[in-house]
C-alpha cells in the first residue's frame, strides 16, 4: 500500500544529496552519518509505524474529503483545511524527528576536546531539547522515539554537570554530524544538513545540485530553458532554503533580471512547475492582445496558462485575455505549465522574448 506518508518518505530520499564529502572534514564520519541517515528513512519506507509514522489518520480523512478538497483548492487557490494540515503535518513531522533530534543535540554539542567523537551538553540545554521535542505533533510517542535511536547504535551517559551521546558501532559518525551542525551559518545550513549535503556545508547548492535530484526529462527541461529563456538578459538565480524535504517542500528557483522575476521553477522527483512572470496584469492583457492578432495558435496556448483563481486575497483581480475575462491571483501576476513537453518549453521562449524585447523596440 502506498499512503502519501509513503510519498514523503520516498521524497526525503531522493531529495538527499549523493554523497560528496567536504575535503575539509573527516571523510569517513561524514560517510557513517550518511548511512545511518539514509539507513532510517530507507527502512521507516518499509515499514512506517515501526519509526511511529502513522498513516492511517491522515488517509481516512482524506478518502472521505479529498474531492472537496481538490475542488475547493483548484478554484480557491490559497484555501486550506486545518484538520488536513494538522494530519500531515502529525505524519511529516514524524518522519522528521530522528534527523531534527540529532540536528538539536549537534547544533548545541558544546566543543570539549576530552571527548572526541562525542556530542557534550549540558544538563540545561538536554533538557531543553527534549522540551522542545515534546512540542512537535505526536510526542507521545517520542519515548518509543529514542527508543529506537538507542537500537541502531545511538548511546547516552548523564554526569551531574553533562550530557554525552556517542554512537556505538559508528565511533566517527558524529563527526559527520557536527560537520554539519557546525557550519558556517546562512540561510541554507538547516537545509544542507537535511539533504546530508556535506559539499555544500556553510555554502550555498548550485543548479548542478538540484539537478541532480530530478529525472532526466526535468533536467532536460530546466537545462533548455536555462540556455534558450531570453539569453541575452543576464538572469540571476535565487535558490529559495527548504525547511523540510517530505513531499510538501519541492525545489524554488527563481530567475530576475534587474530585481523583477522572469521565470522559475518548482521541482521534485515527481512534479516540475515551471512559471513566466508579466508583472503586472496590465502586460497579461496586452500580450494577450498581440498574440491573438499575430499568432491565434500560441495565443490559445497562452490563454491556458492563467488559470482561475477565486481566493478571496487582496491580489485576486481579473484579467482580459483576448474576448473572455479570467480572475487570477495577481500576487505573482504569472502564467503556470506543469510537466511541460519540448514545444511547450519552445513557446516559453517566445512569450519571455516578446515580454522582455516588445515589437518595434
Amino acid at each position: 500500500m502506498s499512503t502519501s506518508a509513503h510519498q514523503s518518505i520516498r521524497h526525503c530520499l531522493s531529495m538527499l544529496s549523493p554523497f560528496c564529502p567536504h575535503p575539509d572534514h573527516d571523510a569517513e564520519g561524514q560517510r557513517q552519518f550518511y548511512i545511518f541517515i539514509r539507513g532510517i528513512y530507507e527502512d521507516m519506507l518499509a515499514d512506517p509505524e515501526a519509526y511511529c509514522v502513522f498513516p492511517a489518520p491522515y488517509e481516512e480523512y482524506m478518502l472521505k474529503n479529498r474531492k472537496r478538497l481538490e475542488e475547493m483548492r483548484g478554484e480557491k487557490h490559497h484555501f486550506s483545511d486545518s484538520r488536513e494540515s494538522t494530519l500531515r503535518n502529525t505524519f511529516q513531522q514524524a518522519i522528521q524527528f530522528y534527523a531534527v533530534f540529532l540536528w538539536e543535540l549537534g547544533l548545541s554539542s558544546l566543543p570539549e576536546e576530552s571527548a572526541p567523537g562525542r556530542i557534550v551538553l549540558s544538563q540545561e540545554t538536554h533538557a531543553e531539547i527534549l522540551q522542545k521535542m515534546d512540542k512537535r505533533h505526536g510526542s507521545a510517542w517520542n519515548t518509543r522515539r529514542y527508543q529506537l535511536l538507542e537500537q541502531r547504535g545511538l548511546r547516552r551517559e548523564d554526569t551531574k554537570n553533562r550530557v554525552y551521546y556517542w554512537m556505538d558501532g559508528a565511533p566517527r559518525m558524529i563527526e559527520g554530524l557536527l560537520t554539519l551542525c557546525k557550519a558556517k551559518e546562512n540561510k541554507y545550513k538547516f537545509m544542507n544538513y537535511l539533504r546530508l549535503d556535506f559539499k555544500n556545508a556553510g555554502s550555498v547548492p548550485d543548479m548542478c545540485d538540484i539537478l541532480s535530484t530530478l529525472p532526466d526529462d526535468s533536467r532536460d527541461a530546466l537545462t533548455f530553458l536555462q540556455k534558450h529563456a531570453v539569453p541575452s538578459l543576464k538572469l540571476t538565480g535565487k535558490l529559495r532554503p527548504l525547511r523540510g524535504i517530505t513531499s510538501d517542500f519541492p525545489w524554488k528557483m527563481e530567475f530576475s533580471c534587474r530585481g523583477k522575476n522572469v521565470w522559475s521553477f518548482y521541482a521534485d522527483s515527481g512534479m516540475l512547475k515551471i512559471c513566466l512572470y508579466f508583472g503586472g496584469p496590465d502586460r497579461i492583457s496586452a500580450l494577450a492582445d498581440e498574440l491573438l492578432a499575430s499568432d491565434p495558435a500560441l495565443f490559445a496556448w497562452y490563454q491556458a496558462g492563467f488559470r482561475q483563481r477565486l481566493c478571496k486575497c487582496p491580489y485576486n483581480r481579473a484579467v482580459r485575455l483576448g474576448n473572455i475575462k479570467r480572475r487570477i491571483c495577481g500576487l505573482s501576476n504569472r502564467m503556470e505549465m506543469d510537466h511541460p513537453a519540448p514545444t511547450d518549453l519552445e513557446k516559453a521562449c517566445l512569450i519571455l522574448k516578446m515580454l522582455h524585447f516588445p515589437a518595434g523596440n
